[in-house]
């Protein structure tokens, strides 16, 4: 697929932006002393003291990742203009890519497999695999525009894509079954936060690692960047909730409410709980 080139928006530069970088560092800089008191201990500090000094970095490193969310959400217009996909510099190729995977479920889960790569041309699965079916399928979805936030909307769903080829390659269903059961069980749900959580990682990451890279080194900032994925997915994760979607019409705008709901909640999570 052809990648096309326009003008994206920018926040570098913007204050919240740079409220953000701050974050990250003192983050790599938790991260930096976390590692060497694990790798190479200090003969003067007993293993209590260690210990101690752990538990105060952890906590450091998760304000810290949560300080640099909150503020790169804020520096692209805030948390309601980002995750109702207003945000041209974040929000607004998240809320069409996550869109557009729904939509894409929904055709499938109605048309059956074979009859919606019929309808895209793709007239027949023999000789593919689980992960040449699901490449076919992310290939109709992905954006083909360069920006940054494209790249973070593609780099989400190629997360997710990965889930749904785990849950397609494991189930005892058919691919058929397993498309018609995400729309009505938790699937959906989880696989939704999970891209809204890589989403805003990517966001991280296209922003700041390079900085972080040249400020602390490759390794510290490969660690860095690996610690707040982590993180990301962990509070992702913990916070799922009982949120009933059986009776949710994906095909009308009750499901795009849901979906900007899903990401204002995820927001908020990554945020810290806070605005």
């Amino acid at each position: 697929m052809g990648t096309s080139h326009r003008h994206t928006a920018t926040i570098k530069g913007e204050p919240n932006w740079g409220n953000a970088s701050k974050a990250l560092t003192s983050v790599a800089s938790g991260v930096e002393e976390s590692d060497n008191l694990t790798n190479n201990p200090p003969p003067t500090m007993s293993p209590r003291q260690i210990g101690r000094r752990q538990s105060t970095l952890g906590k450091r490193i998760s304000n810290g990742e949560h300080r640099a969310v909150r503020n790169l959400v804020r520096a692209a217009g805030g948390r309601a203009k980002v995750s109702s996909g207003s945000s041209r510099a974040i929000g607004y190729a998240g809320i069409a890519v996550a869109n557009k995977f729904v939509s894409t479920i929904v055709e499938i889960a109605d048309k059956g497999l074979n009859g919606w790569l019929k309808s895209k041309g793709v007239l027949s699965l023999e000789g593919k695999s689980c992960r040449d079916i699901v490449d076919c399928i992310r290939s109709f979805i992905e954006v083909d525009v360069a920006g940054l936030d494209n790249t973070a909307a593609n780099e989400a769903l190629e997360h997710i894509m990965d889930m749904l080829e785990l849950e397609m390659s494991t189930s005892e269903r058919s691919y058929d079954e397993v498309m018609t059961n995400i729309l009505t069980e938790d699937s959906i749900k989880d696989m939704l936060d999970e891209f809204f959580g890589m989403y805003i990682f990517s966001h991280l990451s296209q922003n700041f690692s390079e900085k972080i890279g040249y400020e602390k080194g490759t390794e510290v900032k490969n660690a860095t960047m690996e610690d707040i994925k982590d993180q990301i997915i962990e509070d992702v994760r913990s916070s799922r909730t009982v949120r009933p979607i059986e009776l949710i019409d994906w095909k009308s705008t009750e499901g795009e409410t849901f979906i900007k709901k899903e990401f204002d909640r995820i927001i908020f999570i990554l945020s810290g709980n806070e605005d």
